[in-house]
């Protein structure tokens, strides 16, 4: 009898894990390159969120000496923060309309879902610590994906990107409030730029 198709390849498996995690990660999974997506702007928006909160820190302290370019920069900082937020919020409502690939790609989507319970009240409720312990499973038999560090200058070009979306949106916003006083506007939307730039 005529042996079947031999041409497939099988990943080597050792224990029930693959041997070599690179070798195994299927890039044209969805779920992994969303994965990818998401951590970033999750990222992002948690180095924005930081960066907010020092300008308004700075504020408070400052008490009634606050100048009204660091009021912008504040509006700006948190403008900023929702945009990224925002962004990785879109990316994770997307995740019900992927399929994974994948067992990898299960994992990938189990990240996510684990990773945005740690902004929920209480990540000690159900289902929160059932997901965390099926995902430690999938781990255990299909190995954890790589993880691969943001560089800083993608981190401060996306930071860059969101803050001049937020820096227009602020300029816009007080050119309508200077407009309905009837003032005309004292910061234009390239100044506010500029300065969220500095």
């Amino acid at each position: 009898m005529a042996d079947s198709d031999h041409s497939t390849t099988m990943p080597p498996v050792t224990n029930g894990t693959t041997a070599n995690a690179l070798n195994r990660l299927p890039d044209a999974d969805p779920a992994i390159l969303l994965l990818r997506d998401w951590s970033r702007a999750h990222y992002v928006s948690q180095v924005l969120c930081r960066f907010q909160q020092r300008l308004e820190r700075r504020l408070l302290n400052a008490q009634g000496s606050v100048s009204m370019d660091r009021q912008v920069d504040y509006s700006i900082a948190c403008q900023a923060e929702v945009e990224a937020t925002t962004a990785a919020l879109k990316l994770q409502d997307s995740l019900p309309h992927i399929r994974a690939r994948s067992l990898l790609g299960i994992v990938a989507k189990l990240e996510i879902i684990a990773g945005a319970d740690r902004d929920i009240d209480d990540p000690t409720d159900f289902p929160w610590p059932h997901i965390a312990s099926v995902l430690d499973d999938l781990k255990r038999m299909t190995g954890n994906l790589p993880s691969k560090r943001l560089e800083r200058s993608v981190v401060h070009a996306d930071s860059r990107r969101y803050n001049a979306v937020a820096a227009e949106l602020v300029g816009l916003e007080r050119q309508a409030v200077d407009h309905r006083l009837g003032r005309g506007s004292a910061l234009g939307i390239e100044a506010v730029e500029k300065e969220a730039q500095l």
